[in-house]
């Protein structure tokens, strides 16, 4: 790429030093371009050359600023203005005497309604996911317990004889006819 650059560059260079070599020495030579021995006509329709020119597409980041914007429109402005909403009317919790027999809820510890709206319909309280954890690591214990005793299992069984491969006797190969393979049909 920086060859090709370095090229072009001196190639241009080059056709600017061509006036010098043909005689035509004076002020602003070096900036006069020669035509060329043979002219093509062409035709500019809107007066000047259209170019070709090659740059990387736009189209991946239009669709994403679009999306973008469609996105914010549509979520976060109703969002944002149901928050604002929610913090000028109902505003933060305060503090009240709790009597004595109430128990209050794990989301009532929070002081902000969007925090508390959240906790109560998305997460779990903490005494459920204690549960559910000491739920999986019963069920885990007994899976080991069980390995366990199958392994005693299989130890014993492999001790006294008394496995599942003992149980079936194997024929005598005497007892085998084998008269059908000794005279096949033609």
């Amino acid at each position: 790429m920086a060859g090709m650059s370095l090229l072009r560059s001196a190639a241009a260079f080059l056709s600017r030093l061509q006036p010098l070599q043909r005689g035509q020495v004076g002020k602003g030579a070096l900036q006069k371009r020669v035509p060329p021995a043979i002219t093509v006509p062409v035709r500019f329709d809107s007066h000047g050359p259209r170019l070709f020119v090659v740059r990387p597409s736009t189209y991946y980041d239009k669709r994403f600023l679009q999306l973008f914007k469609h996105y914010v429109l549509l979520a976060a402005v109703p969002a944002g203005v149901v928050i604002a909403l929610i913090n000028i009317f109902i505003g933060p919790a305060e503090l009240a005497e709790i009597p004595e027999d109430y128990v209050p809820e794990h989301w009532e510890y929070y002081q902000h309604p969007v925090t508390r709206f959240i906790a109560k319909y998305t997460f779990d309280s903490y005494q459920k996911s204690y549960e559910k954890e000491m739920a999986l690591i019963h069920i885990e214990n007994e899976k080991i317990l069980l390995r366990l005793y199958e392994k005693e299992a299989r130890r014993h069984m492999r001790q006294r004889g008394d496995g599942p491969w003992y149980q079936f006797e194997t024929l005598d190969k005497n007892l085998i006819d084998n008269s059908p393979r000794v005279n096949p049909d033609f």
